[in-house]
């Protein structure tokens, strides 16, 4: 018989949290068995909530402090490294490429948290117009983003489908199903990064219990999937996110600047040249 070796919690507002429904389900691997919160429709209403704050929250802070927050979340990561390398072998990597996970996610954050003060510069631009003005691309976060991570058993997936739209500004409800552990593992150290409550939000449980209400809800207003889902709940999510009039991205980019594109909406700014 496997002992459970840990109950984790739901993170929510720089809080971990029990599902309001009590539910949870099991993920057993090699050596461990551990039970994980079944997200409810009033778990993840809740997440939208906080992350509403979130998004104030985090947008009133400078982009040097955004930037050492992420860094920080590097370097938490790095001091917890066995931790992890044992996780991921227990969810059946080698010791090798369980650590080469690790060094690959240090990096990721690491290069999003250089990017954070630049993306605008890189993404923006002066549009030649016909005529006594300046017209200028002005970027900015597009607000509250639901992001469904991947189930492959890697930290450095995780921290990919995260990332992006923290970069930007973005408030982020991440939903993770199969690699739960780790993700929920991953909300021990972003509590000790000093993200303002409601920036990150971490949920875990069955993407097809709550995939109307993240299509259906108003205050969501861009959901990326980075798993390949079915065509069935490719279709709901299409429908309802219509609906509320949202953003859907399936499968976006996870490396480079075109990794945050989907984050971002443009303005166009006119301004007259004078004399």
């Amino acid at each position: 018989m496997t002992d459970i070796k840990k109950t984790y919690k739901n993170y929510v507002h720089g809080k971990f949290v029990r599902s309001e429904s009590g539910k949870v389900y099991s993920i057993d691997l090699k050596e461990e068995k551990y039970e994980i919160p079944l997200t409810s429709k009033k778990d993840l209403r809740d997440a939208v909530t906080s992350s509403k704050e979130g998004f104030k929250n985090w947008n009133q802070l400078t982009m040097y402090n955004r930037s050492q927050i992420l860094y920080r979340l590097s370097e938490m990561i790095e001091g917890n490294k066995d931790s992890y390398i044992s996780l991921l072998q227990d969810h059946g990597l080698s010791k090798l490429d369980s650590k080469n996970d690790i060094n690959n996610a240090i990096d990721t954050i690491v290069w999003y948290a250089g990017l954070v003060d630049k993306w605008e510069q890189l993404t923006g631009n002066l549009n030649p117009v016909a005529g006594e003005y300046f017209n200028i691309s002005h970027q900015e976060a597009i607000g509250v983003t639901f992001t469904l991570s991947p189930n492959s058993m890697s930290l450095d997936e995780l921290v990919k489908s995260i990332l992006p739209a923290l970069t930007v500004g973005c408030s982020v409800i991440n939903f993770s199903d199969e690699n739960a552990v780790i993700a929920l593992k991953l909300s021990e150290d972003v509590n000790n990064s000093d993200f303002p409550s409601g920036s990150l939000n971490l949920l875990s449980g069955k993407f097809e219990n709550i995939i109307e209400d993240v299509g259906g809800h108003v205050e969501i207003k861009h959901a990326a999937i980075y798993e390949d889902i079915s065509k069935k709940s490719k279709e709901v999510l299409g429908q309802k996110g219509s609906e509320s009039v949202k953003r859907i991205s399936l499968i976006p980019s996870t490396s480079g600047l075109s990794s945050i594109i989907p984050f971002i909406e443009t303005k166009t700014v006119w301004h007259p040249k004078g004399k």
